[in-house]
């Protein structure tokens, strides 16, 4: 059980260099567990980032990972690719980046919408 939401719990977000950043956005959790309930066990591979680690990792200097309102999560295959997406799109995301082993999700307001990108 999580501190944040059912199945996710706050260190899950917290920046991987070990800063302790992890101001993650509830809507953003609150869209999670949609997925997750869907989807079934996620890895977060990336939540809230710090600016030296987001650069570190070749993250853009505006990466919605600063401000809370991103996550990257595992994804190892393409069935589980097809199957993440579905339910990240029908958790109300509409900001999404697909990579090889991993796909970006986010819903930062502040950023245009209704967009999916490759890395």
């Amino acid at each position: 059980m999580g501190d944040l939401s059912k199945h996710f719990s706050r260190w899950e977000f917290e920046c991987s260099c070990g800063c302790g950043t992890g101001q993650i956005r509830d809507a953003l959790v609150e869209r999670l567990q949609k997925v997750r309930e869907g989807y079934g066990p996620l890895t977060v591979n990336s939540g809230c980032r710090c600016k030296r680690h987001n650069r570190n990792v070749g993250g853009t200097p505006e990466s919605s990972h600063l401000s809370g309102w991103a996550a990257d999560l595992r994804c190892p295959n393409s069935f589980s690719r097809f199957h993440l997406v579905q339910n990240l799109l029908a958790a109300g995301f509409q900001r999404i980046g697909i990579g090889r082993d991993f796909i970006h999700a986010d819903c930062d307001p502040d950023k245009p919408q209704i967009l999916m990108w490759l890395y």
